[in-house]
């Protein structure tokens, strides 16, 4: 073969290998540009699940890697100082009806509400429980619907077997609705129709923490009553479950936290959709049953540990809900129930769709575990926040109250959010 026709062949080729390296940049175009027009609708987070961050060698080391974890940055955060006490709920509301929101947590021992002013929460009243008595969560909600909203706080003690306190808030002071301790334990969660007040009584005897089933509440303003057994699938009690719709399709269905697995469950109906097998919302907060000494068999009586809140919300205002839960880091010996530590914690969000939840996001590694979290305005500015109570040093008899702090994420919204 002559030089010249080789000279003509290597051309050709060239030329034909161009010709599909730009139909290839074309057809990848394309296809971007359609992702683009479909993602109009979707936070740009979204474009990152299930996606390794971007990873680089360290000007420090070769031998060290930077992963976008490392490019850190103080904006969109706030913390409280610390509170010298163990954190047990956290609500954020507008309780005293004046068009801004209020911060309210409680600890084992007090109720506090609270306002974001000057870059800090300045208290505005407190309520603090009997000595020997414990509280252990924490629900705001208009329950009569006289537009006052009530604070629910379920308590236990010495002479308590279990049950919830009700206060109210008015012109800068805390006192109790009602007098008596009321003899259920009292929740407010998601419920098929939107935020629902519902309750379970606590045992009597035995070893048990909750008897009977989960039940819808009423409130009159004195008297709480219940109003018909509310339909949760098989292992729900009044703390560990939440409805919502999920997927693209809006479908209605349930999430659990099961205890003593502490696993995710997601249900259609009564039919488990999807299980963790990782466990998630475990905290320190703990419900005892009545028979607190150890049982004939020598065995130590059940303690069931309240999961923290499970949220399902549009975070991303792209139509459809996630599944926000948190995730603490379990310490101490796993194998022990009822002895158990936790070293830190992250707020999780799923994306669900395919019978399959999808991580979304999380947040930066917590210094202890989140024991209970609220999406909203908390510093009245407009946007909306994700409001994290995190448990720091459990308290030690008489010798260590605890520590906990407060921390905020103010979230920007996505571009459908942006629009409405």
């Amino acid at each position: 073969m002559s030089l010249a026709l080789e000279g003509i062949i290597m051309k050709v080729i060239r030329l034909i290998l161009m010709l599909a390296a730009l139909s290839f940049m074309a057809g990848s175009v394309e296809v971007m540009a359609q992702e683009s027009k479909e993602g109009d609708k979707r936070h740009p987070s979204y474009n990152l699940i299930g996606r390794d961050a971007q990873s680089a060698e360290s000007p420090l080391n070769p031998n060290f890697v930077v992963a976008e974890e490392a490019k850190l940055s103080e904006s969109g955060f706030w913390r409280s100082p610390y509170i010298t006490a163990r954190l047990v709920g956290l609500v954020v509301t507008d309780v005293d009806r004046d068009g801004r929101n209020e911060v309210l947590y409680a600890t084992t021992k007090s109720v506090h509400v609270s306002r974001y002013e000057g870059g800090r929460l300045v208290q505005l009243a407190s309520y603090d429980v009997g000595i020997g008595e414990r509280l252990s969560s924490l629900d705001v909600f208009d329950a009569n619907k006289d537009g006052r909203q009530e604070i629910f706080a379920c308590i236990q003690g010495d002479s308590i077997k279990g049950g919830s306190i009700i206060l109210h808030y008015d012109n800068g002071s805390l006192s109790r609705a009602v007098e008596s301790v009321i003899p259920w334990y009292l929740r407010v969660v998601h419920g098929p129709g939107g935020r629902e007040l519902v309750g379970q009584k606590p045992a009597v005897s035995g070893d048990e923490v909750f008897t009977g089933n989960v039940m819808r509440m009423s409130f009159d303003g004195q008297n709480i009553k219940s109003q018909g057994r509310m339909d949760v699938p098989s292992g729900g009690n009044a703390f560990n479950f939440a409805f919502g719709r999920l997927g693209s399709s809006n479908k209605s269905m349930s999430a659990m936290i099961k205890w003593p697995s502490e696993h995710l469950f997601i249900y259609e109906g009564k039919d488990r959709a999807w299980e963790s097998r990782e466990e998630y919302g475990g905290t320190m907060t703990v419900l005892e049953p009545p028979v607190k000494n150890s049982t004939a068999s020598g065995a130590t009586p059940k303690r069931f540990f309240m999961p923290s809140r499970i949220i399902i919300y549009d975070i991303d205002g792209d139509g459809q809900n996630e599944l926000i839960v948190a995730k603490n880091d379990r310490g101490g010996v796993p194998f022990m129930s009822n002895l158990r530590a936790f070293t830190s914690g992250t707020i999780q969000a799923f994306k669900y769709a395919n019978l399959s939840l999808t991580p979304f996001f999380r947040t930066r590694t917590l210094p202890g575990p989140a024991v209970d979290y609220a999406l909203a305005d908390f510093d009245n500015n407009g946007s909306l926040d994700m409001v994290v109570a995190v448990m720091m040093e459990q308290e030690s008899g008489m010798m260590q109250d605890g520590r906990s702090v407060i921390v905020a994420y103010e979230i920007s919204p996505g571009p459908a959010a942006k629009k409405k």
